[in-house]
């Protein structure tokens, strides 16, 4: 019998298949699984006890925007930590490539403003050694990784890239301008690009750009999404991860069956939420899934199957730029932040939001963060005479100071410098929703 590199003994095995777990040693060679349960094919050079663990494949983490960290941290922290082995980089439409020297500052601002990821950091940490798509991709392979990667083309890019930041927010491309973006996503797929990416979150985009404005695909017209897809349909490979805005949801539903037609590949349907209280929010999109691939439609839903709070600042929080009014107070510096923020008509205008008969923003704030009355302050930005609010709710501190809650937010953002953090409460879960 030859010998073997591992055997990994007693181990409880989850393999994906969904077969019921197993007890079963697992032996490996040459870098890969040679066989599962049985007698030993051979000499194992190490053992690994494995007796009351799980012995399982990785996991691969389908959204993530880990575009800058993995340039610094391998192991891209915290997901590295829960048996993630691979990541997919690049989602929502936005990230840093293609990109032209000149804007490469403005597409770290992007990221700082959408995804609460440091400037600093990335200033410090971001080799800017590409511009192109393959060119990108060899500085990444360069990189040191403790995980595998996939990467979207973020059409946020490629768009700006070709038309230029204005043009790319304001109008639909050119048949020339169209051209070339399919020229470059093909020389990107050749090169190793898993598909491409879309935020279609409307002019009020629940996630906006770094000076308030819609994102570059927010606004975008059907026809420059479906120029890419038909880049998908002649290669047959690839696939197409897309937020959409449900405001018209069955215009919204119709463009993803047309987008799924055009291309003839998987698309990503992100996301599918489910509500605690009510199993039709997500059944009555599950069901609409189900309907696609009985008429041959390759749609998959990204779902949440947990949902817990969001822990934030005011520094770098973007969630709720669905509301005019705070987008306007989150936009800036963080000096024009703060001033903003005392001003008591830009105050007044977001207590207006806030409070009218249909209660919008509340609704925006409860899909992303929590109601602001149940966040719980548990951070006081190193300042001792904040300390006091920590652990209290929001709505608590308001009826203890006699404020309206939007007034305490704001005025521990301030006294904090914007570093007072927020925490939304835990969501729980129903197992019994399916």
């Amino acid at each position: 019998m030859a010998d073997i590199d591992l055997h990994i003994k007693g181990g409880t095995v989850v393999d994906g298949t969904r077969v019921p777990r197993y007890r079963a040693d697992v032996f490996i060679k040459d870098g890969k699984i040679a066989q599962v349960g049985g007698r030993a094919p051979g000499f194992a050079k190490k053992t690994i006890d494995a007796g009351g663990m799980i012995v399982a494949p990785g996991f691969v983490d389908l959204h993530t925007h880990y575009d800058a960290q993995i340039r610094w941290d391998p192991y891209c922290t915290i997901s590295g930590w829960h048996g993630v082995t691979s990541v997919v980089l690049g989602n929502c439409g936005f990230g840093f490539v293609p990109v032209k020297p000149d804007f490469r500052e403005r597409s770290m601002l992007t990221m700082t403003r959408t995804e609460a990821i440091p400037y600093e950091s990335m200033k410090v940490g971001m080799k800017w050694d590409w511009e192109t798509i393959p060119q990108y991709l060899d500085s990444l392979d360069r990189t040191a990784k403790g995980v595998n990667v996939i990467q979207y083309l973020p059409t946020s890019s490629i768009m700006t890239y070709v038309m230029g930041l204005e043009a790319a927010k304001t109008r639909p491309a050119t048949e020339d301008e169209r051209t070339e973006m399919r020229r470059i996503f093909a020389e990107g797929m050749e090169a190793g690009l898993g598909g491409f990416s879309v935020q279609r979150l409307g002019p009020n985009s629940t996630q906006a750009d770094f000076d308030g404005s819609p994102m570059v695909t927010d606004t975008m017209c059907d026809e420059d999404i479906l120029n890419l897809a038909r880049v998908l349909r002649e290669r047959e490979e690839g696939f197409v991860e897309i937020t959409q805005a449900t405001g018209h949801i069955k215009d919204d539903l119709a463009f993803l069956e047309r987008l799924a037609a055009e291309a003839n590949r998987p698309i990503l349907h992100n996301v599918i939420a489910p509500a605690r209280r009510d199993p039709t929010v997500h059944q009555k999109s599950m069901a609409w899934l189900k309907r696609c691939r009985e008429k041959g439609l390759p749609i998959f839903g990204q779902a949440f199957t947990l949902r817990t709070g969001f822990a934030f600042t005011l520094e770098h929080w973007n969630l709720y730029d669905a509301s005019p009014a705070w987008r306007s107070v989150t936009t800036g510096t963080n000096a024009e932040k703060i001033s903003k923020m005392k001003q008591p008509a830009l105050r007044e205008a977001i207590k207006r939001e806030h409070d009218e008969a249909n209660r919008k923003l509340e609704a925006i704030q409860a899909g992303v963060g929590g109601p602001i009355r149940h966040l719980i302050v548990t951070w006081a930005g190193d300042k001792p005479e904040l300390e006091k609010y920590v652990g209290k709710a929001l709505g608590q501190i308001a009826a203890e100071e006699k404020k309206h809650e939007i007034d305490v937010m704001l005025d521990l953002s301030v006294a904090g410098d914007l570093k007072v953090e927020f925490l939304g409460p835990n969501r729980g879960f129903n197992p019994e929703y399916y």
